[in-house]
């Protein structure tokens, strides 16, 4: 018999995370392990897909173990999955054929040129909500078959699996029983008609990829098989959520309607409104996404993407350009300016509202006098207007009808940061004080996939949060925004060059 607590897994960029919940007594405990990944070329980043099942393993067995529990406690488990992030396996033995390709991977840029030149980007535009873009999935599957033998021999013999992060650790721990997602992580493949929620069989054509090859899409709260794989041990618990990272936050975060933005951030911030159960009209510019799919009604959600935010305060570490992580604020708050120095944080390409792939990030601005002060004030506010700029496009989107941004994340406890967001914006940013709302998003859907909780239980819990008010004038704020457009600008310029 299965117990009564519910263990949300967070597939993090640089941690797996996972929590402990108890719909009675809230979060119980919390635990995270490094995620390992690498960038063996230029603009090539990678994880070895058996990471995500042990670091899965690792991070809740560890949460367990501090809440004082075993698997034999646990009535269902959570996955909030990376959304794009692309990988291959042999349904014959479980295991992988190659890397799995990161949703900050932009290895098929050319790919993606030629397949546009080919008519394929209005068809992805017309059927899906997305554009052709390296950041969603369908490409990485193309380029695997393309490039590893391993995955086209499977594909000759008929035991091709593709999926994602949370799709490959369910099919390890099912021991091969479960090949499935769900609707909102499936469209974000460019592989998924959004009016019928279905694979589209003209998509999978374009890109040369054959349906059953590709996971079942599930709802994304109910029955995903259970922990039968005996190399886990994990006592048959059953799985019984699949979710996108970014919507796990969402729905923590109780974004039931479009006056609330959220926007996590971590490696990278994705910021989203819940347009209910109708989607807007694609316009091209802001991804058009699934939110969830709970009790037969679907969600849908317009997002924007920042791609480097944690990765980019830990560039400027790296680099020698800051001492620590930690220190940014300090040190940005040490100068009244950033005395010329401007930084876009666009290491791995402009998103929306821009999508402009070869981005790369610049620096500009440097003097003999310049600090590690101003620099790090350039960083913050790089990416505090990266994320204002898409929060913005949401808004103009929804008629203006935001009037709160609800933030979560690592980055968020950086208060110089979380200040001027809310300053560019003109707008109160509430930054929610529970480290791990994505894991906790994925356990309170585990509960509702096991009959334990509603999403109207979840709307009337409690969330703390410290709320940050604006404090910009209207002409400073203008000033600053005429000098970012123009930052933005000159990098866009460069990377059509």
């Amino acid at each position: 018999m299965s117990g009564n607590l519910f263990i949300g897994i967070d597939h993090g960029g640089t941690t797996t995370t996972a929590l402990v919940f108890d719909p009675e007594r809230g979060k119980l405990a919390g635990h995270s392990v490094p995620m390992p990944k690498s960038t063996p070329k230029e603009g090539w980043v990678e994880h070895n897909p058996e990471d995500f099942v042990a670091t899965s393993v690792a991070a809740a067995s560890g949460a367990l173990e501090e809440a004082g529990l075993s698997w034999r406690d646990v009535g269902g488990i959570g996955f909030a999955n990376q959304g794009e992030t692309s990988m291959a396996w042999s349904g014959e033995t479980g295991m992988r054929l190659a890397p799995a390709l990161s949703w900050e991977d932009r290895r098929t840029i050319d790919l993606c040129t030629s397949l546009a030149a080919r008519g394929v980007d209005e068809l992805v535009r017309e059927r899906t909500g997305v554009l052709l873009d390296p950041y969603f999935s369908a490409s990485k599957f193309r380029w695997l078959l393309d490039n590893i033998p391993e995955v086209s021999a499977a594909r000759d013999n008929g035991t091709l699996r593709f999926g994602g992060s949370e799709t490959y650790v369910i099919d390890r721990l099912s021991g091969g029983a479960v090949h499935a997602t769900e609707a909102g992580t499936a469209s974000r493949t460019s592989l998924l008609n959004l009016a019928s929620a279905a694979w589209d069989a003209d998509l999978l054509e374009a890109f040369g990829l054959i349906e059953s090859e590709l996971p079942e899409i599930r709802p994304s709260c109910g029955d995903y098989g259970n922990c039968s794989n005996a190399e886990f041990g994990l006592s048959g618990a059953p799985i019984t959520c699949d979710i996108v990272d970014a919507h796990a936050a969402l729905f923590a975060q109780g974004c039931f309607d479009n006056t609330i933005a959220k926007a996590t951030y971590g490696t990278g911030a994705f910021i989203e409104v819940n347009t209910g159960g109708a989607p807007v009209e694609p316009d091209g510019n802001l991804p058009v996404f699934i939110a969830w799919n709970i009790d037969d009604r679907i969600d849908y959600t317009i997002e924007g993407g920042v791609f480097s935010v944690g990765s980019a305060i830990d560039w400027c570490v790296r680099a020698g350009l800051l001492p620590s992580a930690g220190r940014s604020a300090d040190l940005a708050e040490s100068v009244a300016s950033s005395q010329g120095v401007a930084m876009v944080p666009s290491f791995t390409g402009l998103s929306a509202p821009h999508w402009e792939s070869g981005a790369r990030a610049s620096l500009v601005g440097l003097g003999l006098d310049t600090g590690a002060g101003h620099i790090a004030r350039a960083l913050l506010d790089g990416i505090a207007f990266q994320c204002a700029d898409i929060i913005n496009a949401l808004n103009t989107r929804q008629g203006g009808a935001i009037a709160e941004v609800r933030a979560d994340g690592g980055p968020t406890q950086n208060r110089y940061l979380m200040q001027r967001q809310a300053d560019l914006l003109g707008m109160p940013v509430s930054v929610s004080l529970e480290p791990d709302m994505t894991a906790l998003g994925a356990a309170y859907l585990a509960a509702i996939g096991a009959g334990q909780l509603t999403q109207s239980d979840v709307s009337q819990m409690e969330r703390s949060s410290i709320t940050y008010e604006p404090s910009l004038g209207a002409d400073e704020r203008q000033a600053l925004w005429a000098e970012w457009r123009q930052n933005v600008e000159d990098v866009c310029i460069r990377a059509r060059r």
